[in-house]
């Protein structure tokens, strides 16, 4: 039993990890920020395929030719930079192509402008974890087994107590 306890506890510490690195990539939605996870190589070498990017909404004012947005692009969601501005619809292009997206996007497909803060290689886990659920369920597995093993007392401890009380009592 003590075994199993120290591996739950190990584990439960990793899951623990990985709560508190899902809660510093969630941290910067409370400034109204969205991450996305960049799955393709078109922006490299600013953002490589794994990286987390955060995007915001903004006026349509404040999106210039340079800046990199993200936009929905059918089912989904794109970020290309910003080439040229033609008759209020956003002619983009990937960093890492040769030629500029076929279809103007509109304004209404524009999701946000994307920011400064990325970080590297963490999206390839979060797209993990998020594809497959299964290992949520391990991780609430674990936790659960985390708790129920840490409460339960030995018969040693609560014979020991029980007997130790009994005699203070005579």
């Amino acid at each position: 039993m003590d075994i199993l306890k120290k591996i739950v506890h190990i584990l439960s510490y990793v899951c623990y990890g990985v709560i508190g690195i899902y809660a510093l990539i969630c941290a910067p939605m409370i400034l109204g920020s969205k991450p996305v996870v960049v799955l393709t190589g078109s922006m490299r070498p600013t953002y490589n395929e794994g990286t987390i990017i955060y995007y915001k909404p903004v006026p349509q004012e404040e999106i210039a030719v340079g800046d990199a947005v993200t936009y929905q692009l059918n089912e989904v969601l794109v970020t290309h930079r910003v080439k040229r501005i033609e008759n209020g619809n956003y002619i983009t292009q990937g960093d890492n192509n040769n030629t500029e997206d076929s279809k103007p996007v509109p304004y209404s497909a524009v999701q946000g402008k994307v920011g400064g803060l990325a970080i590297p290689l963490l999206g390839f886990g979060v797209q993990f974890i998020n594809e497959h659920m299964w290992v949520f369920a391990i991780f609430v597995a674990i936790l659960v087994a985390e708790f129920l093993l840490s409460n339960i007392k030995s018969g040693k401890i609560s014979t020991s107590k029980k007997g130790h009380k009994d005699e203070k009592e005579k």
